[in-house]
C-alpha cells in the first residue's frame, strides 16, 4: 500500500473568517477563546491531481483519520458521501477519480467545540484490487 498525504494547501471557509484561509492539515487552529454556536460550520476544500501510474485494478481510497465536531459531508468531484461517525473514515474513490479532483469536507460544531480536521487526510493506493 502507498499513501499520499494531502497536507497543504487546504482552504478553510467558516463564518469566523472574513475570507477563505489557507491551512495545512491537521488544522492547528486554537480557538479556546472563541465561542462556538451550536450550528457553526467549517468547510475544507482542496484540489489534487490523480496519482500517476494507476491501473484499473488499483484501489484508491480517501482516508480522514480524525476530526472534531460532527462530520456533515464529504464530497469528491460531484460525488457526495454519507457522513460517518466512526474513525477513521475511508472512502473508495477508485471509480470517480479524474485527472484533477476536488475534495470538500464539511464539519459542524458540537458541544461548543471548534469543528476542525485534527488528523491526516491521505490517499491510499492499494495495487491490484479484487
Amino acid at each position: 500500500m502507498h499513501e499520499i498525504r494531502l497536507r497543504r494547501p487546504w482552504n478553510r471557509v467558516s463564518s469566523m473568517d472574513q475570507q477563505p484561509v489557507v491551512v495545512g492539515l491537521p488544522d492547528s487552529l486554537d480557538a479556546t477563546d472563541l465561542l462556538m454556536n451550536a450550528d457553526h460550520q467549517v468547510r475544507y476544500q482542496r484540489g489534487f491531481n490523480s496519482p500517476t501510474g494507476l491501473t484499473e485494478a488499483d484501489a484508491i481510497e480517501l482516508c480522514i483519520s480524525a476530526w472534531q465536531g460532527r462530520l456533515l459531508s464529504v464530497q469528491v468531484n460531484e460525488t457526495r458521501f454519507e457522513p460517518a461517525k466512526a474513525l477513521p473514515l475511508v472512502l473508495d474513490l477508485s471509480d470517480i477519480l479524474l485527472g484533477f479532483n476536488k475534495v470538500e469536507i464539511t464539519l459542524m460544531s458540537e458541544s461548543g467545540e471548534l469543528p476542525r480536521i485534527t488528523g491526516d487526510v491521505v490517499l491510499r493506493i492499494q495495487e491490484h484490487r479484487s
